[in-house]
C-alpha cells in the first residue's frame, strides 16, 4: 500500500513537470513567432521603401555622372582652343561656351559642390580657366542659389579665389564680394545680402557687411530699410558690436561727398536710434561733417540725449577739427554759444589748439573753465607739446601744478 501511493506521487510529479515544461516552450514558441512575424513585418516594411531608396540612389548616381561628364566637356572646350590665340573669340568656341553654361544652370547647390570639386582636382585647371569658373560662380551660379553660395563659399573660400592663395600668379574677382554688390545695388534685395550673411562665419561677415552700406544706403529710405536689417541680423554680442561699428558709416555716408547736416540730422530724427546706436553712430562725425556746418553739429549735441561724457567727447573732437581748419569760425561759435557741457568741450579743444599761437587767447579761454575733466585735458595737451625740459614747460609746469 505505501509502495503504491509512492509510486503515484512520483507519477503525479512526473506528470506535473511535464506540463510546466510544455507550457514552457509553448511560451518560447509564442514569443519566437512574435518576434518573427515583428521582424519580418519590419522587413515587409523595408522591402516596400526600396524601391523608392533605389529610384533616390539611382538619381543620385545619375547626377554625379552628369556633373562629371560636364566637368570633362568643360575642361576640353578650354584644351581644343587653348592652343589657339584668337580661337576663343571664334563662333565655335561662343557656341560650346554657351551650351555649358545651359548644362550648368540646371544643377542644384550639391550638383554645383561636385561640379566645383571636379575642377579643382583636375591637373589641368589654370589661371585661365579658374577666372572663366569664377565668371560662371558670379553670373549662373550666385544669381540662382544666392544663400546656398554663400554657405559653399564660407565654407571652402580657398575653391572660390577668396582666400587670395588660390591663385597668386593673377587677379580673380572675389564672388561673395560681387554677392553682396548684385543683391544690394542691382536687385535691391537687402534681405538677402543678410541671409548671406548669417550663413557665413564672422570674419566673413565682418569683411563684408560695409559693402551693403556702399551700394544700398543711398537714400534715406534706404538707410531706414538697412537699418532694420541690420538690427534684425545681430543677434549674437559679436554681431551687435560688429553693427554698431557700421551705423556711423550708415548716418553720415562713406567717402565721396559728404551729406548735408539738414539731410543727416533729418534722418536721424526719423531713424529712433537707441541711446546706443547714436553713440556709435556719432563715433569719428569730425571725419565725416562739413566744416562750414559744425556749429550746428555741436548745438544739435547739445539737445541729444547722450550721457554728458559721451557728447563732451564728441564736442572736443569736433572743435579740435574746426578749429584747426576755421578757428576764426570756432572762436565767433565760442562767444555766442550759451554755456553747456558741450560748450566747456570745445572751450578746452579750442584753447589747446590755439595756444602755440595765440597763448594769451587760450588762457583766457583755460580761465574760463573751472577745475575739471575739460581744463585739465586743455592743460595737458598744451603741456604735452612744448619742448620737454624748456623753460616754458617748466613754468608752465609749475603753475598748473603738473609733473607732481
Amino acid at each position: 500500500m505505501k509502495r503504491s501511493l509512492i509510486l503515484s506521487a512520483a507519477i503525479f510529479l512526473i506528470a506535473a513537470l511535464l506540463g510546466w515544461w510544455e507550457s514552457r516552450q509553448l511560451s518560447s514558441r509564442r514569443e519566437i513567432n512574435a518576434r518573427l512575424v515583428k521582424e519580418a513585418t519590419a522587413k515587409l516594411g523595408r522591402d516596400t521603401q526600396s524601391p523608392n531608396a533605389m529610384e533616390r540612389r539611382n538619381e543620385y548616381l545619375a547626377m554625379r555622372e552628369r556633373v562629371k561628364t560636364i566637368g570633362l566637356d568643360y575642361f576640353a572646350l578650354f584644351r581644343d582652343y587653348g592652343e589657339n590665340a584668337n580661337g576663343e573669340s571664334g563662333e565655335e568656341f561662343r557656341k560650346r561656351q554657351a551650351e555649358i553654361k545651359n548644362r550648368l544652370e540646371e544643377l542644384d547647390p550639391a550638383a554645383i559642390r561636385q561640379f566645383i570639386d571636379e575642377c579643382y582636382s583636375n591637373p589641368e585647371l589654370n589661371l585661365r580657366i579658374r577666372r572663366d569658373l569664377n565668371g560662371y560662380v558670379r553670373t549662373v551660379f550666385i544669381a540662382k542659389y544666392p544663400v546656398e553660395m554663400a554657405r559653399m563659399m564660407s565654407k571652402s573660400p580657398e575653391l572660390f579665389g577668396i582666400d587670395g592663395k588660390s591663385a597668386p600668379e593673377g587677379y580673380i574677382q572675389d564672388p561673395f564680394q560681387h554677392l553682396v554688390y548684385y543683391f544690394s545695388w542691382e536687385k535691391k534685395d537687402i534681405q538677402t545680402v543678410f541671409q548671406c550673411l548669417a550663413e557665413a562665419p564672422p570674419e566673413f561677415q565682418s569683411k563684408y557687411i560695409s559693402g551693403a552700406l556702399e551700394h544700398y544706403a543711398y537714400s534715406a529710405p534706404k538707410r531706414t530699410e538697412l537699418l532694420e536689417e541690420m538690427r534684425a541680423f545681430a543677434s549674437t554680442p559679436e554681431q551687435v558690436e560688429l553693427v554698431k561699428g557700421q551705423l556711423s558709416e550708415l548716418v553720415f555716408g562713406r567717402g565721396g561727398a559728404k551729406a548735408t547736416f539738414v539731410e543727416v540730422s533729418d534722418w536721424l530724427e526719423s531713424a529712433n536710434l537707441s541711446g546706443d546706436e547714436l553713440d556709435a553712430a556719432t563715433r569719428d562725425m569730425q571725419k565725416k561733417v562739413r566744416v562750414g556746418e559744425t556749429g550746428q553739429w555741436l548745438d544739435w549735441l547739445a539737445k541729444r540725449d547722450l550721457p554728458d561724457d559721451v557728447s563732451k567727447d564728441r564736442a572736443f573732437e569736433l572743435a579740435t577739427a574746426w578749429t584747426e581748419k576755421d578757428y576764426l569760425a570756432a572762436g565767433k561759435w565760442l562767444k555766442s554759444a550759451p554755456d553747456s557741457p558741450e560748450k566747456s568741450a570745445v572751450a578746452s579743444a579750442y584753447a589747446a589748439k590755439v595756444y602755440p599761437y595765440d597763448p594769451e587767447g587760450a588762457m583766457q579761454w583755460i580761465q574760463t573753465l573751472p577745475e575739471g575733466r575739460d581744463r585739465s585735458k586743455a592743460v595737458e595737451i598744451i603741456y604735452q607739446n612744448m619742448p620737454k625740459d624748456s623753460d616754458e614747460a617748466n613754468a608752465f609746469a609749475s603753475e598748473f601744478g603738473l609733473g607732481k
